[in-house]
């Protein structure tokens, strides 16, 4: 396999320049038809050199390349996609010459896609549906080049760096191993209260009243390893129904955001969502020193409609489009805070 391996390298160096050139083309640049116009010149009938003769034809195939890519943007809804489960590295010997050795899940089936060598793809962490979900601003996407493929296994060559964290919770996402050091432990330097925040700790006892042994263990699990940086670890709460699964994820919630920790939580249903924020909103409620001040750091949003938002009275608060509808009232130029200061200033 070392010997295999050696070979597909020195294969993928050549035609770099091409590539190159590709990889640092920009989503504005990909979409720019006329990024090339007016470049591409006439082919004469002769050539003194051989040397203008390849020249002659470099920007054609720059050109029929960007007019292939552009074409493939256009069409992304349909494009084809395959899930990735491992990404190992392979002798990075400078910046430019990324390899990666990457296995993708099979499923035998003859529409299956699997990249072949020459494919241009794009590693994505969500299935792109329109052009605009690749251009963010962060980097949400990379561009690989496949030197090799075949039995779900590919050689390809990266635009950036694939960044080892996000590989390993990839892994840890799909392959968790429930006895394995990064799949079912908590880290052991981590996880302690002793590490905790000081405020945290003496508001603990009053706050875990209510839960029992496992569901504390569960809350105390998720905030150390919320500031775990030694390993990347996938944690289930599972329970069967009235086992206080909801009530534990609201204590866990709460706790980061006496943290300070930005959280993002999602449900399967609306009915969910609702459910964990009013457990979450009812914690709050509970610590709050003026009324409702101190509301801002939680954010409701989704489909208003579909939550049936307006028969839950005390999270109309925390809804972005509420939130949204009475900022645009205090920023009116007509009638807002602005217009009032102005007409107080004017007395």
């Amino acid at each position: 396999m070392d010997h295999e391996e050696t070979s597909v390298e020195k294969e993928g160096v050549s035609g770099g320049g091409l590539i190159d050139l590709v990889f640092s083309w920009s989503m504005e640049d990909v979409l720019n038809r006329n990024l090339y116009k007016n470049q591409v010149t006439k082919i004469p009938d002769t050539f003194s050199t051989v040397t203008s003769y390849m020249k002659t034809f470099i920007p054609l195939l720059v050109e029929e390349t960007h007019a292939d890519l552009l074409s493939s943007m256009e069409t992304l809804p349909q494009a084809p996609t395959c899930e990735i489960l491992v990404v190992k590295p392979k002798g990075h010997k400078n910046a430019k010459d990324l390899f990666y050795f990457i296995t993708i899940r099979g499923s035998g089936e003859a529409e299956n896609y699997e990249p072949q060598p020459g494919d241009l793809i794009a590693l994505t962490d969500i299935r792109p549906k329109c052009s605009d979900h690749l251009n963010s601003p962060r980097d949400s996407y990379l561009v690989a080049y496949v030197i090799q493929g075949g039995d779900n296994r590919v050689f390809i060559r990266s635009s950036k760096p694939i960044k080892k964290a996000n590989t390993n919770i990839i892994k840890n996402v799909l392959q968790v191993q429930p006895n394995s050091s990064q799949g079912g432990n908590s880290c052991s330097i981590c996880f302690s209260k002793e590490k905790c925040s000081p405020a945290l700790s003496i508001k603990w006892p009053s706050m875990c009243s209510d839960l029992n042994d496992s569901q504390e263990a569960a809350v105390w699990n998720c905030i150390s390893l919320s500031k775990c940086t030694h390993q990347n670890t996938i944690k289930l709460i599972w329970g069967p129904p009235g086992t206080g699964k909801t009530k534990t994820v609201a204590m866990s919630l709460f706790a980061l955001l006496k943290l300070k920790c930005r959280t993002l939580t999602c449900a399967p249903t609306n009915v969910a969502v609702l459910e964990v924020t009013a457990r979450l909103l009812g914690l709050i409620n509970q610590s709050l020193d003026y009324g409702k001040y101190g509301l801002g750091d939680i954010v409701l949003f989704g489909n208003g409609e579909r939550m049936k938002i307006d028969n839950y009275d005390d999270l109309v608060e925390v809804f972005l489009d509420h939130r949204i509808e009475i900022l645009a009232e205090c920023f009116n130029p007509g009638t807002g805070w602005k217009h009032w200061l102005e007409s107080m200033i004017d007395l």
